[in-house]
């Protein structure tokens, strides 16, 4: 049974991540029987593979190494460790406080495909809008899984679409959860920023019992987070109702400029029992997060924004998230004979994300009561305003996959017998608009179809919703739904004893956007002993997600002369975007090319290098925010815009075919060094897109199509150069950790004067900065463990111990211009953050 299991899971993780072995490129420590493990986890057929023999690269990080930096999250940690992986931050960003964007190679959060125990995992509700990295892209929600219940993670850097379908135009991400049974395990950590803020403390239990005789277990999983925020804003100069506008810093600090307040409590299980000679399996979780964030200011004398009966000084309005994730997955496994397997499984995932607005207003609100009330007096215009908290609305999206999967081996005569899976998988997918509460989102008390005069100035009209982040209307609230169904076949098989090839074809059909036939070819080479070529050449596709497809909301964003304006994004095919030639979504489409080589010089050195090559046609973004006088050369869609009631409008389209390369290196190496083992691991990746051309339709500029904006986020928004270099030394009861993470620049348009447009006699230089700038840096932790017993240790740590930071934001940045000097640095494209240094303790302990 014990072997079966093995096979078992092979086929799993197998089908996901293709035929391929697995090269383990990372220095975690392990025995010889744990590395055997993880290979067969990994899904290679053939079972006398080893560790570094690969046709394409694959990173095993074992849950050890994930949390050995004291990192909570699942995205800081593998960012921190896998090269290729950008874990972007974002602020103030309509209320994006719960989720970042998670992307491999550069591309879109929802071009990586996430698997948990092999099957794929349901993606988040919600996406980052304009002008974020990965805008328009719902990803998986990576932090809504608790790095307790995780035994290892296996990212497969190279186009899997023909294995596994649609987003795995990247990549894979597989997250294996643990099976151990009879011990429990668990950890309390808290830790704080060098400035005193953002004071966090965490725990988790870990513990399995045994199901049966036959090998069954349960394993279980809990883990709590608490965080409270960051703040790196300053006083601002924005005045209030006694200090006029730009002549005295304010008293306090007013802004907000860093992490939310959040909140994390989840549970996950894994579980297996033997049924006859099969096996029942099941897994799943779930989880809820809460993080409490902020807008910009509204300063006393926005006459749109604020009711100074309410809010005499301004005020900052909060958002308050909501996240719950639910998944369940259940299926059966066995031997059909000696050499064929089957697996039959069902996943059921579901994501929840609500928005509550707080410390807010509905202008328009009082706006009615005093244009009704001509005579009203303060008091009566306070209590007639409208509630200043309320429900803005939310997003459902649920997934149900089906799967049937057979393995195996024909014996053709050959010296090696061909590899071979095979099956069908069929998804249905639902995603759901939730309405806000009438005040978050109407004009007036009346809900109007019109505004009225602000109650500070006639001439100015009031905003109409909560301020900061409107509510979802009546008439963007709705459903959608699809399905898909799919068929692959894999095959696997050595053609001389040193040379392997593997090829791949899968048929997949969605019910809202087509089809597609792609295909995977990969090969290696063992040269000698010590070196191989590898490299694989394939096909790929990605469906628009209904998120895509079905999204509409008004939102409020920062347009021209650093104004808030109402904006609208228009769903796939209505008036706005047809009018602009845009009447539906197709398949995205992307050609992979990958070559390298793995080079094992002695048993304590491996070298493993990799080129890659991702063209994609038909990629999909998310427009940037058009005005009228943007889209004057075409009166119906200046019609259409106007008929939305918002300021400024933008939809989804194909806009794009481009084109990402670049290169991973992977070094590592173990050393006896004054009578301890130390394991020294350089990850080091380059990487660049650039735009092929613009799928503009007839008549319509291609500025409209792709702006420069856009351009920005996609070619400059993520670091072209990352690395880290790992030391890692133990000796005896003692374990320390150095890492040096290094991440190259980043540069877009959005806060630059390309974007805001400054007249230039407004800086104190004469002149505004057109982008916006985060600098290449390098981030070095520190980490030391002391083990007391077998099981017991503690640990502390430094993260980023030499205190690095972004240039703080100087007069000639419109940033620093539009938040009236309160923000200190940049708050988009920001890969490595501002909060600096940090500290953390952790006890882990066994029993």
């Amino acid at each position: 049974m014990k072997i079966f299991r093995a096979n078992s899971l092979t086929l799993a993780i197998g089908i996901a991540l293709g035929s391929t072995s697995v090269a383990v490129q990372a220095a975690d420590e392990a025995s010889a029987e744990q590395e055997v493990e993880t290979i067969s986890i990994l899904g290679t057929r053939v079972s006398n593979r080893t560790a570094t023999e690969s046709a394409v690269p694959v990173d095993i990080i074992s849950a050890e190494s994930l949390t050995r930096g004291g990192f909570t999250e699942l995205g800081q940690s593998l960012q921190a460790s896998v090269p290729s992986f950008n874990f972007s931050r974002t602020q103030v960003s309509d209320g994006s406080d719960l989720f970042r964007p998670a992307t491999l190679r550069g591309l879109q959060p929802d071009q990586t495909l996430v698997l948990i125990n092999g099957k794929r995992r349901h993606n988040q509700a919600i996406f980052g809008l304009n002008g974020t990295v990965g805008a328009g892209a719902a990803g998986t929600d990576m932090n809504a899984i608790p790095l307790i219940a995780l035994k290892d993670v296996q990212v497969l850097r190279d186009g899997a679409a023909a294995q596994y379908g649609s987003d795995a135009i990247a990549g894979v991400i597989n997250l294996s959860l643990r099976d151990s049974t009879d011990v429990t395990s668990g950890y309390i950590q808290g830790g704080s920023t060098g400035e005193g803020d953002g004071d966090n403390y965490s725990l988790g239990l870990n513990t399995g019992f045994d199901l049966g005789d036959d090998g069954g277990f349960i394993n279980l999983s809990f883990e709590y987070r608490d965080a409270d925020g960051t703040n790196r804003a300053q006083r601002d100069m924005g005045g209030s109702s006694t200090v006029p506008n730009g002549s005295a810093l304010s008293d306090e600090v007013r802004w907000s400029q860093g992490n939310a307040d959040s909140e994390f409590k989840s549970m996950f299980y894994n579980a297996m029992m033997s049924v006859g000679e099969f096996e029942l399996y099941s897994f799943g979780g779930y989880s809820n997060r809460t993080a409490l964030g902020n807008g910009f200011w509204r300063n006393f004398d926005e006459a749109a924004k604020v009711v100074p009966q309410v809010y005499p000084d301004g005020f900052l309005p909060r958002i308050f998230n909501e996240a719950q994730d639910t998944s369940i997955a259940a299926g059966l496994r066995g031997d059909i004979n000696d050499d064929w397997q089957f697996d039959l499984s069902a996943v059921y995932g579901q994501n929840r994300y609500d928005f509550d607005s707080r410390n807010s207003i509905n202008a328009s609100y009082a706006a009615e009561y005093l244009y009704n009330n001509p005579g009203a007096t303060d008091a009566e215009i306070a209590a007639n305003s409208g509630p200043t908290s309320g429900y803005s609305g939310g997003f459902r999206f649920d997934q149900t996959t089906l799967n049937v999967d057979i393995s195996g081996i024909v014996d053709t005569g050959w010296d090696s017998p061909i590899y071979v899976a095979f099956g069908s998988e069929y998804r249905s997918e639902n995603y759901e608009i939730v309405a806000g509460e009438l005040a978050s989102y109407s004009c007036g008390s009346s809900n109007a179809n019109n505004s009225f005069p602000s109650v500070m100035d006639p001439e100015v009209f009031a905003g109409c919703g909560f301020q900061a982040y409107p509510g979802l209307r009546p008439d963007a609230a709705g459903e959608a739904d699809r399905s898909s169904y799919a068929f692959y076949l894999d095959l696997e098989t050595n053609l001389l004893d040193d040379w392997m090839l593997g090829a791949a074809l899968r048929f997949e059909d969605f019910s809202d956007s087509g089809n597609d036939l792609v295909g995977k070819l990969s090969s290696r080479f063992d040269v000698t002993d010590s070196f191989a070529i590898r490299g694989a050449v394939s096909t790929g596709f990605r469906a628009p997600s209904l998120q895509q497809s079905a999204y509409t909301a008004y939102t409020t964003n920062l347009g021209p002369g650093g104004v808030l304006s109402s904006s609208f994004t228009a769903t796939a095919g209505s008036d706005f975007p047809s009018a602009l030639g845009v009447d539906s979504l197709k398949l995205e489409t992307s050609k992979n090319l990958s070559l390298g080589f793995v080079l094992n010089p002695t048993d304590d050195l491996s070298v493993t290098l990799d080129a890659y090559r991702i063209e994609i046609e038909d990629r999909i973004t998310l427009g940037s925010l058009l005005s009228a006088e943007d889209v004057d050369f075409s009166s119906e869609a200046v019609a259409a815009l106007a008929a939305t009631g918002a300021e400024q409008a933008n939809y989804f389209s194909n806009s794009v075919n481009s084109t990402t390369q670049g290169v991973d290196l992977i070094v590592t190496h173990q050393a006896e060094l004054f009578g301890g083992d130390l394991n020294t691991t350089f990850a080091g990746n380059l990487n660049e897109t650039k735009i092929d051309s613009v799928n503009a339709p007839e008549g319509i500029p291609e500025d409209v199509a792709l702006d420069d904006l856009q351009r920005s986020f996609l070619t400059d928004g993520q670091p072209k150069e990352r690395a880290t270099l790992t030391f890692d030394y133990s000796k005896n009861d003692w374990q320390a950790m150095v890492r040096a993470n290094y991440f190259g620049e980043t540069d877009v348009t959005y806060f630059g004067n390309e974007h805001i447009g400054l007249p230039g006699f407004l800086s104190p230089t004469g002149s505004f900065k057109p982008t916006s700038t985060v600098e290449a840096a390098v981030l070095v932790d520190i980490n030391l463990e002391y083990h007391f017993t077998d099981s017991l240790s503690v640990s502390a740590g430094v993260n980023n111990i030499f205190d690095v930071t972004p240039d703080e934001l100087g007069a000639d940045e419109p940033l620093d211009f539009i938040t009236n000097q309160a923000f200190q640095y940049p708050v988009r494209a920001l890969p490595y953050g501002f909060d600096g240094i940090t500290y953390t303790a952790k006890v882990n302990f066994t029993f």
